[in-house]
């Protein structure tokens, strides 16, 4: 007799002898269940964590009028009395997304089952109850990875200004939730608002790099303004650091982080695309949180100097971080009690007329305990742009930096920024248990 090769094809002869005498005594044991059983327990289990599925929903009923492209795989939906110009309008900026996104390699969403007449893409200008975003028909079970059918809604109350914007944002919503429906509803909206900068030049419908901006001290996806579209800025700098002209990165990104769930409630919820987009920046022999810390300091001269990094420069210039404080003597001590964030940043300035003659400076962090810290001290000319950097080794578990400063003769002010660099790699989909606050010490030192 040949033997055995594995525990679970001997469980198998023993079920199948077991059913078989038991079907010829006409004895009803349960032999189906227990068979059942045995594959359960021989069979790999995710232990990992879940997302939930994406919830139906219904399409609204009130965009009886369809115009479908002639040349592309999408399709625009409108109630009867929408003026002729915004049907026009929408459905050029609906192909010039879908155009677009094709070109940079990014696929495109799965076809329906013609819910919406057609197996096109299909996204509705109405119903101004719900706001202007990417919405699921249900999971496609037929596809080997998790992936969804999807539509998109654009509010009918949307400026003329703002169509384009906001039709190229629901695209590209509706392309990530069909591509990656356990991908949290933050990182679609943080990246659909930078393929609409790429589109269009507006970091989405609401442009939400302003809010970003005026607020650094919110996390970059899961804290964002407008519901994680702030967190485009970060993308943003992160394809102007490791992409190639077809801008690779962020799409490689988010094919990494696809996966498949084969059993239980919920999705597979890892890798993330914080996980890939570590994984990815290190492959390179970079790392993430050095990236943040120089994001940090970049994103304070959108609008301010004259030598600013192109990512920098392509920027609107009215989106300024602010200075939480502005130094004018010493020593001093500058407490922050707005708390940032995972990866949030504050920024001081210490003014000329704080240092005097000297030139030699002191500056300490003392940060709350349970995250790594980040300092670093940027010496600013007379039209605001960057001289020299110095900053301090990041954290671990003494959360105290110190950062010796020689200033230039050109050197007009002193620009502090804080960056909270987290306990861990952040989740998009918990919630930030890492918002700390922190102070800074500045003196002259003794020549």
């Amino acid at each position: 007799m040949a033997r055995m090769k594995s525990k679970a094809a001997g469980l198998a002869l023993m079920v199948g002898l077991y059913a078989a005498n038991a079907a010829g005594q006409g004895d009803s044991l349960g032999a189906d269940e227990i068979a059942a059983a045995i594959v359960q327990m021989t069979t790999p289990v995710w232990t990992g964590p879940r997302t939930p599925v994406p919830s139906e929903t219904p399409r609204p009923v009130e965009a009886s009028m369809t115009i479908p492209s002639e040349t592309r795989l999408v399709t625009l939906h409108a109630p009867p009395q929408t003026p002729e110009a915004t049907l026009t309008k929408a459905l050029q900026a609906l192909e010039e997304a879908h155009d677009a996104l094709s070109a940079m390699g990014w696929p495109a969403p799965l076809p329906d089952g013609s819910l919406g007449g057609g197996p096109e893409l299909d996204l509705y200008l109405a119903d101004a109850d719900r706001p202007t975003a990417a919405y699921a028909d249900g999971l496609a079970t037929w596809s080997f990875l998790d992936r969804a059918s999807t539509f998109a809604i654009v509010s009918p109350a949307t400026p003329d200004q703002a169509l384009e914007a906001c039709v190229t944002a629901a695209y590209a919503e509706a392309l990530l939730l069909s591509m990656d429906p356990a991908e949290a509803r933050t990182w679609r909206r943080a990246t659909a608002a930078w393929l609409t900068w790429v589109v269009t030049g507006r970091f989405g419908c609401e442009d939400a790099v302003f809010e970003q901006q005026a607020e650094p001290a919110r996390s970059w996806i899961s804290g964002a303004a407008e519901d994680g579209a702030g967190g485009a800025m970060l993308l943003g700098y992160l394809s102007a650091r490791h992409d190639g002209p077809k801008r690779e990165f962020v799409r490689d990104a988010w094919l990494l982080s696809s996966q498949r769930t084969w059993e239980g409630d919920g999705l597979r919820a890892e890798p993330d695309l914080w996980a890939a987009i570590e994984t990815s920046i290190a492959r390179s022999g970079d790392r993430l949180l050095m990236n943040v810390r120089d994001l940090a300091v970049q994103r304070w001269f959108v609008g301010r100097g004259t030598r600013q990094a192109p990512f920098v420069r392509a920027i609107d210039g009215d989106a300024r971080v602010p200075a939480e404080r502005t130094l004018h003597r010493m020593p001093t001590r500058a407490v922050v009690t707005t708390p940032l964030e995972a990866f949030g940043s504050s920024y001081v300035l210490v003014a000329d007329d704080a240092w005097g003659p000297g030139r030699r400076l002191r500056v300490w962090l003392n940060g709350e305990y349970g995250v790594r810290w980040s300092l670093a001290a940027v010496q600013l000319d007379p039209d605001g742009n960057e001289i020299r950097r110095v900053a301090a080794p990041s954290t671990e578990g003494n959360p105290t930096a110190y950062v010796p400063v020689e200033l230039t003769d050109d050197t007009r002010a002193l620009l502090l920024v804080v960056t909270n660099l987290s306990s861990r790699l952040p989740d998009a989909d918990e919630p930030d248990a890492n918002r700390r606050a922190f102070e800074v010490v500045v003196d002259r030192a003794n020549d």
